[in-house]
C-alpha cells in the first residue's frame, strides 16, 4: 500500500482534529484522475482501438489484424450468425456499446458477410463520435485482402494515439463497475466496510456507480427496492426476491415461490450492504446505460466474463472484482482491480491488486480510492500485466 497520495488523489472527506472543539471535520478539496476526454463527453481510463468482429466466422481475421497494430485489442465472441429475435438484439446492442466506450479511441468492425449481424447495421446503430470504419471479408474478396486494408486504417489512428496525452479530469468522469465472485458471509464481513464506504464517497463526488445484480443477489429484491423511488426498479426488484423470473413452473405454485434458500438469502442480504448508503437510481436491463449520475444495478450473468464485458458495453472505463481468493480472468477493454479479504495464514497472490484487513476501514478506504484514481490514471493492475483480457456475450434465449 502507498501512503503519500500522490497527484492522483485529493482527499475530498479527509478529516483532520479541530483547533476549537478537539473534534474531526471534513476538508473539501476534490478529487481527479488522468484520462482521455472524448468528444461526447465520456473520459478513457484507456487509450485503445477497437478491432471488432461482427460474428464469430470473423474471429481469426479480427485476432490477426489486432496482432498488427499497437493499441489495438481484438473483440470476438461466438455470436452474430443467424441469430434471430432478443438473442440477436442483445448481440448487436452490446457490440454497439462496446464501440461506443470511452476507452476506445476508435474502432474497426469486421464482419464475414453473410452473417445475422451485419457489419453495416452496426455502422449504422453507433454513434459516429470518433474514428469508425468497417467491412466484410467476403466485400473485401478473401482474409489477406480484409487484413491488409484493416491494418491500413488502424495504423492510422495508432500514430493518433501515440501523440495523444492524459489530461486531468475530475473523478465525476469515472463510471465503475462493482461484480462479487466466489463470496461467502466472512469474506463480505471484512470487504463491505472498505468498499461501501468507497462507493459512497465515488457517489459523493458525482461519479457513476453499477454494481451487478446476479442471481446470487436477487433474494435481497425487497431490501434493495427500499432503496430506490423509481417504481419500475422497485417492482422488478421485489418480483425478482421471489424467485419469479427464471424458475417459474406453471403447475407448481409451491416451486416457484421457494426458490431461494434461507442461506441464499442470508448471503445475499449480506451482499446488499456492499452497496453503501446512498439511493438507488435504477434497475438497468442487459446492454441498458444509466441515464445520468448515481448508482445502479445492471442485470447481469453469473458468468463473470459476460458481466465484465456488459460493463464495458454500458460504458464503465474501470471495475473493482471482489473475490475471496482473487480470480484469473479480466476484461480487455477496461482496467479491472482485483480485491480480496486479507487472511494472515494466506499467502498473497500477485494477481490480487487489493487485499482488505478488518479494522482500521477509514485509511483502507482513502488507499483504495487512491488505488482506483492511479489504475484509472494508467497504472497496470495486476490482470493487465497477466496481459489477460477476455470478452464474452450472454444469451438470454434460444438463438435458433
Amino acid at each position: 500500500m502507498v501512503d503519500d497520495p500522490g497527484n492522483y488523489l485529493r482527499q475530498d472527506h479527509l478529516l483532520i482534529p479541530s483547533i476549537t472543539a478537539g473534534r474531526k471535520v471534513k476538508v473539501a478539496m476534490g478529487y481527479s484522475f488522468k484520462g482521455y476526454m472524448r468528444s461526447d463527453g465520456s473520459a478513457g481510463t484507456r487509450n485503445n482501438i477497437g478491432i471488432i468482429s461482427s460474428v464469430i466466422c470473423s474471429s481469426t481475421v479480427t485476432n490477426e489484424i489486432a496482432s498488427k497494430i499497437d493499441y489495438a485489442v481484438p473483440i470476438v465472441h461466438s455470436n452474430g450468425c443467424a441469430q434471430l429475435g432478443d438473442d440477436f438484439s442483445v448481440t448487436k446492442s452490446m457490440l454497439s456499446g462496446v464501440a461506443e466506450n470511452p476507452n476506445f479511441h476508435s474502432n474497426l468492425l469486421i464482419g464475414l458477410g453473410c452473417e445475422t449481424n451485419q457489419v453495416t447495421g452496426l455502422l449504422a446503430a453507433i454513434p459516429n463520435v470518433k474514428p469508425i470504419d468497417g467491412f466484410s471479408i467476403q466485400q473485401m474478396a478473401g482474409g489477406t485482402n480484409t487484413v491488409a486494408k484493416g491494418v491500413a486504417i488502424a495504423s492510422e489512428w495508432s500514430k493518433d494515439i501515440t501523440n495523444e496525452q492524459r489530461t486531468d479530469l475530475p473523478i465525476s468522469k469515472l463510471k465503475i463497475g462493482v461484480i462479487t465472485t466466489d463470496m461467502d458471509e466472512q469474506t463480505l464481513a471484512i470487504t463491505t466496510p472498505v468498499v461501501s464506504a468507497l462507493i459512497d464517497e465515488l457517489l459523493e463526488n458525482d461519479s457513476t456507480v453499477i454494481c451487478s445484480l446476479t442471481r446470487r443477489l436477487e433474494p435481497s429484491g425487497k431490501i434493495l427496492a427500499t432503496k430506490t423511488k423509481d417504481t419500475r426498479s422497485k417492482e422488478m426488484l421485489k418480483t425478482l426476491s421471489e424467485g419469479l423470473n427464471r424458475r417459474r413452473w406453471e403447475n407448481d405454485e409451491g416451486y416457484a415461490l421457494s426458490v431461494f434458500s434461507d442461506e441464499e438469502k442470508s448471503l445475499a442480504a449480506h451482499e446488499a450492504r456492499l452497496l453503501g448508503s446512498k439511493d438507488l437510481v435504477e434497475l438497468l436491463n442487459i446492454n441498458e446505460k444509466p441515464s445520468n449520475r448515481g448508482l445502479y444495478l445492471l442485470k447481469s450473468s453469473d458468468n463473470i466474463v459476460e458481466t465484465i464485458s456488459n460493463f464495458v458495453s454500458v460504458g464503465c472505463n474501470v471495475a473493482l472484482i471482489i473475490s475471496k481468493e482473487g480470480i484469473l480472468t479480466t476484461s480487455n477493454v477496461i482496467p479491472c482491480i482485483s480485491l480480496a479479504p486479507c487472511n494472515e495464514s494466506q499467502i498473497h497472490r500477485d494477481h490480487v491488486d487489493f487485499y482488505i484487513a478488518r479494522g482500521n476501514e477509514e485509511k483502507q478506504t482513502v488507499t483504495l480510492l487512491e488505488k482506483l484514481l492511479q489504475v484509472s490514471s494508467g497504472e497496470l493492475t495486476a490482470l493487465e500485466e497477466y496481459e489477460l483480457g477476455e470478452f464474452a456475450i450472454p444469451h438470454i434465449g434460444t438463438t435458433f
